[in-house]
């Protein structure tokens, strides 16, 4: 897949998912950098993409807090000099705490914390591209997000920020929408994927199955390509047939699926 024509910013892509997201953008073409607080791990991902030869666009390495504004502007500013505005942001940097406490007794600060990453972290770059994109008319936005934000899992800071995500996906496609512009917004399920996050659940879950984060940045890369545009504005798994979707798109939109609904039964029906 080419996607030459794409400036990518990854936040989160030192490792794990983001990381094999940056390399999959990187090695079909796209120009990519990649945001984090750790310089150390941003430079792994910038080397293993240069293994790939002159073929491979150099990776950019912008060190930053994505929840600091101006931290976040400077790194975007950045990208647009060295690279060009950025028409693909993948929101994949993440809190998770392992053994959270019931919510009763939990320190409300440090429960705070992870929702500051998983959601203030995601609006902050959000808001930080979309002006750029508006004015040139194109991009897309892909979130990160985690069926933890969809199930009625107990109430963890990691669940609460995951819906979050997904919320915001839907309500800013529809903003955007509403302004006619063609800005594209995607949030995606990942899978359970096995990270420095998750690495808690091994003993815990000692028959999961893993999904390979590499099937992650397929999927990107399939939205990256604009070719399921028409499915914006929805929660996309990496298990899901994109194309079956959109030969069914009628019936997708009509009973609005992949998307987060209120469901009330027809009482003269149901009587």
């Amino acid at each position: 897949m080419d996607s030459s024509d794409q400036v990518a910013l990854v936040t989160g892509g030192g490792r794990g998912i983001g990381q094999q997201i940056a390399l999959a953008l990187a090695r079909s073409g796209a120009r990519v950098a990649v945001l984090a607080r750790s310089r150390d791990e941003l430079e792994a991902t910038a080397a293993l993409a240069a293994l790939g030869g002159d073929r491979v666009p150099p990776v950019l390495v912008v060190p930053g807090d994505m929840t600091d504004q101006d931290a976040v502007g400077r790194a975007v500013a950045r990208v647009t000099d060295e690279l060009g505005p950025v028409s693909l942001l993948v929101n994949n940097a993440a809190a998770f705490t392992a053994a959270e406490p019931p919510f009763w007794e939990a320190d409300l600060d440090t429960w705070w914390h992870s929702v500051e990453v998983n959601v203030r972290g995601t609006l902050v770059c959000t808001r930080a591209v979309l002006p750029s994109m508006v004015a040139e008319g194109r991009g897309r936005i892909i979130t990160v997000s985690s069926d933890a934000g969809m199930l009625p899992y107990p109430l963890s800071s990691y669940s609460f920020g995951k819906n979050a995500q997904i919320r915001l996906t839907e309500t800013l496609d529809a903003s955007l929408k509403a302004a006619g512009r063609p800005v594209r917004t995607f949030a995606i399920s990942p899978g359970t994927v096995r990270t420095r996050l998750t690495e808690s659940f091994v003993d815990r879950h000692p028959d999961m199955v893993w999904t390979p984060a590499e099937h992650s940045g397929r999927l990107v890369l399939d939205l990256a390509s604009g070719r399921y545009d028409a499915l914006h504005g929805r929660y996309l798994s990496v298990t899901d047939d994109l194309d079956r979707m959109l030969a069914r798109l009628a019936e997708v939109e009509r009973d609005e699926l992949f998307v987060q609904r209120m469901r009330r039964w027809d009482t003269d029906a149901a009587e």
